[in-house]
């Protein structure tokens, strides 16, 4: 009973069905793992007999000719006057004229204020005629004492009292000069501090006299350029008002101020017309050495891993950073030192290249 119920379940259709697709997966499942493994050994053996090449990457290029170019340094300074006085009152007294207007152009020796003389003549004709009296008994002591009738203490009284006399007319003098007050030198009427009826005291102050030709600009030079900076050499000037001239360095400070640690120097600008004004601001730039410079554009500038600021070149087809010094910039580019006199630079595509990198170069003509 037991065999014939087994031998029934195995000829059942669903049974036999099961045994078909058993079988059917273990022989995929082993078909499919061999092939696997066979593509796997191909493909090991494929990457190890492949040649890896790194494409060479290629930059646009331009050579360059290095033109002698100096040196300068910029600075900020203000124009001042060459000398400039200051007037004030010696006397005391009033106020009689004023003959010089402010702003107006004076000579050396014009009259710019007069002053009361009050007494002041009367008191030198007076000393004067005392002076005489005093002139004349010297000479009679000196006769006497010639004679022997006179001794010499009496001489020497009418030699002091002539020689008071004598103080007395010059200290008079003085005073009546030092009522008009002139001008001790050329230049322009600044300021003028008095009017006609003042009263001043002695020391009250009465006019600015300023000489503005030359012009001077007074700037501050620091301690690493002065040794650079020369006497009588020639210096550009720009004023505030955009006008551009040119001057000459008349005085360089030997001391520096202890505040700053930077020495005063001062450049003098020809104003013989008398258009410039003192008081006003200006840029010096002034020249100092010469070196070989390259001028590029500041696309062309990088920075290497350490921040040095440098110029990619190429060398032998490979890429060099050298390291540069911006000379001097303006709207057009920048003044380069550092690249030597015939520089090949790297004008495009010096942002996909390193230091050491062999390139293949595409030579440009300079515009």
């Amino acid at each position: 009973m037991t065999h014939f119920t087994a031998l029934a379940i195995v000829k059942k259709p669903l049974f036999q069905a099961s045994l078909i697709a058993a079988g059917f997966m273990l022989w995929m499942t082993t078909g499919t793992t061999g092939g696997q493994g066979e593509q796997t050994d191909n493909a090991t053996s494929n990457t190890a007999n492949a040649v890896v090449t790194k494409p060479i990457p290629q930059v646009r290029t331009q050579q360059f000719n290095a033109q002698l170019v100096a040196r300068s340094i910029s600075l900020y300074g203000r124009t001042a006057a060459d000398r400039e006085t200051n007037l004030g009152a010696e006397i005391a007294g009033r106020v009689e004229a004023v003959l010089a207007k402010r702003g107006s152009f004076v000579n050396k020796g014009d009259i710019i204020v007069r002053m009361e003389k009050n007494d002041l003549p009367q008191l030198l004709m007076r000393a004067k005629t005392l002076y005489k009296q005093r002139e004349i008994e010297y000479e009679g002591a000196k006769k006497l004492a010639a004679q022997g009738f006179q001794g010499k203490a009496r001489l020497a009284e009418a030699a002091s009292a002539l020689m008071d006399a004598s103080t007395n007319v010059f200290t008079i003098k003085l005073q009546l000069e030092k009522a008009v007050i002139i001008a001790p030198i050329s230049g322009i009427l600044n300021e003028r501090h008095v009017e006609v009826g003042d009263y001043l005291a002695k020391g009250d102050p009465i006019a600015i006299i300023a000489d503005i030709n030359p012009l001077i600009i007074k700037a501050d030079v620091t301690e690493l350029d002065v040794n650079n900076v020369k006497l009588q050499q020639v210096a550009k000037v720009r004023l505030v008002s955009g006008q551009e001239i040119t001057g000459k360095v008349r005085y360089i400070s030997r001391v520096a101020n202890a505040a700053t640690n930077t020495f005063r120097i001062e450049v003098a600008i020809d104003n013989t017309d008398l258009t410039l004004s003192a008081g006003g601001s200006a840029e010096l730039s002034l020249p100092l050495r010469q070196e070989w410079a390259v001028k590029l554009s500041p696309s062309t500038l990088a920075l290497d891993e350490e921040g040095v600021i440098g110029v990619k070149t190429v060398v032998d087809k490979h890429v060099v950073f050298t390291p540069v010094d911006i000379l001097k910039a303006d709207a057009q580019g920048s003044w380069l030192t550092g690249l030597g006199k015939n520089p090949e630079v790297i004008t495009v595509g010096q942002g996909f290249v390193r230091a050491g990198d062999q390139v293949d170069t595409v030579l440009t003509r300079a515009q």
